[in-house]
């Protein structure tokens, strides 16, 4: 059997999660469950038992200024967690932007020195500014999810140690393609981001179109070694 994985992927907001879970075990999917609020990390991650499932502690940075009251809980629950997504910065609107700022640098903070904590980093029109919190002296894994920046930004992102998880959307755009060749094969992941992308067919084989897709692009490009390396395996 093929190997398969999703680096993030909302479990939590599929319309069938029964279903969902059943086709993740039946395929032996290795997905990565992105949630974007503390609560929905901790009520998921209580309720749901899989090999192949591994919640990941987030908060969506469009939700940090609506939510701030569960900021104590984020506190209080990271300590455990190994997964931490989604967070970031999410600059399209600007209204948040302190907020935002404030809390993915205290997050990145308490992490810093953490070897054992992957992140998954949302950078729309953000991507300096994330790059400027992260520096480059931190010990976690950080995948850049559905990168959308610039030439320059990516060159830094890949100075700074990023992985790149891609979807289809991104396979389909002509400024990301253009870029892809500057990535090294070794930093290349797979996800879905579902249910933010839309597809056709089953859910196993629209990430093997993804995982096809990538590799005629980049036929160096081993994801599931890369997905092996970053869980340190």
């Amino acid at each position: 059997m093929e190997h398969l994985f999703d680096t993030h992927f909302h479990l939590d907001l599929q319309k069938d999660r029964a279903a969902t879970i059943r086709d993740v075990e039946e395929k032996q999917i290795y997905t990565i469950a992105v949630t974007n609020l503390p609560e929905l990390y901790r009520k998921e991650s209580v309720e749901i038992a899989s090999k192949y499932i591994r919640f990941a502690l987030g908060f969506h940075p469009e939700l940090v200024y609506q939510y701030k009251k569960q900021v104590p809980l984020m506190w209080e629950l990271l300590p455990e967690v190994r997964y931490v997504g989604e967070v970031g910065l999410d600059l399209v609107d600007k209204s948040s932007e302190k907020e935002q700022e404030a809390f993915f640098s205290e997050l990145v903070e308490r992490c810093r020195y953490d070897s054992n904590k992957i992140f998954t980093i949302h950078s729309r029109r953000a991507g300096d500014k994330v790059l400027d919190i992260l520096g480059d002296n931190y010990r976690f894994k950080a995948i850049l999810h559905w990168f959308s920046g610039s030439k320059t930004e990516l060159e830094r992102a890949i100075d700074r140690g990023c992985f790149f998880s891609v979807n289809g959307p991104m396979m389909k755009s002509k400024r990301f393609l253009d870029m892809l060749s500057l990535i090294p094969s070794s930093r290349l992941l797979i996800e879905t981001d579902s249910p933010f992308t839309h597809y056709m067919g089953s859910y196993d084989k629209h990430l093997k179109s993804i995982k096809e897709e990538l590799q005629s692009y980049k036929p160096e490009a081993d994801v599931w070694t890369n997905f092996r390396r970053l869980l340190g395996g």
